[in-house]
């Protein structure tokens, strides 16, 4: 069964990003750098290379003026966003570092295999070379990005290798998280309007496919790229009025509109898993992956970093 935690490369990062805590920025300044981990430099051009594609996305599916929203900190969105970037490239230099002392390379071949994969997955190349011009995004960008992803699981792999939860360590998570514990891999296509919406629906009792039509039509442009998939999640991981939603529907099930404040979402639920059974082999990957977390954090922790 696929691990309903394994996203895309910024996914995994966000998860790590979100478990850190934010250092102390430096009065100094180096020119062309925004940050350095022990003694390695953060180039002002990556960074700015990732906000430019994490702000297209957010403005195109959130709106324009979305990143100027203030959220509960007190801070605009875009504030929090460039936090989040800065703190993403930091770990994945640490990541690097670590990797690059335990010779983990990443080969220009397997880079290619995976872009390939990618590309065959979203549809082929005239569907790739949309995605990328519709986002502003350009191949050696994801190239470059691939190739971190890449390094990150051989890193993690690497890491796991020593460790081994046992069945009453995700017995005893399972117990004390079973209220939380239902996972859904479901699917959704998002639009804009609801007339739009209404339309697919017509299409999807009429026969057409659900994956072609996500493809098609979702504003989701990270989902639409696996028809609609959304992979494996649990509850609090997404809107309320979407999320309850979806877990009242039944396997193989399908909403009718479901109004959220990014949109209008047609949502099918492909699977659902509520015994430790179903469960067992997915609980042992989420201990996996906090052990790994922790253990990221723990360099973060101990890396002498400094921020610009």
């Amino acid at each position: 069964m696929k691990n309903f935690n394994s996203k895309k490369w910024f996914f995994l990062l966000a998860i790590i990003i979100l478990s850190l805590s934010i250092a102390a920025c430096s009065q100094k300044n180096v020119e062309g750098m925004v940050a350095t981990v022990d003694g390695q430099g953060i180039r002002q051009e990556e960074f700015d290379t990732d906000y430019k594609v994490y702000r297209t996305m957010f403005e195109k599916q959130l709106g324009e003026d979305a990143l100027d929203q203030v959220g509960s900190d007190g801070k605009t969105f875009d504030d929090t966003l460039k936090e989040d970037i800065l703190e993403k490239l930091i770990t994945e230099k640490i990541v690097s570092q670590e990797a690059e002392a335990m010779n983990i390379v990443v080969t220009d071949e397997e880079i290619a295999q995976n872009i390939e994969l990618y590309i065959k997955n979203m549809g082929g190349e005239d569907a790739f070379n949309e995605f990328l011009a519709s986002n502003d995004i350009s191949k050696e960008y994801i190239e470059t990005n691939m190739g971190k992803e890449i390094l990150v699981q051989k890193h993690k792999q690497n890491y796991l290798e020593g460790v081994n939860i046992s069945q009453e360590e995700a017995k005893e998570y399972f117990e004390e998280n079973k209220d939380a514990m239902t996972i859904i891999r479901a699917s959704h296509i998002l639009v804009g309007t609801e007339e739009e919406g209404n339309e697919i629906l017509k299409k999807l009792k009429n026969g057409q496919d659900f994956a072609t039509l996500a493809i098609e039509n979702s504003l989701d442009s990270v989902s639409a790229l696996q028809g609609g998939d959304l992979e494996y999640f649990g509850k609090g991981a997404m809107i309320p009025e979407f999320e309850d939603a979806t877990f009242a529907l039944k396997e193989g099930e399908t909403s009718d509109l479901v109004k959220t404040e990014v949109g209008y979402h047609i949502i099918r639920v492909a699977e659902r898993l509520d015994t430790f059974e179903e469960l067992e082999e997915e609980i042992i990957k989420i201990l996996e992956e906090q052990s790994y977390v922790n253990m990221v954090q723990q360099l973060r922790n101990d890396a002498k970093v400094e921020k610009y």
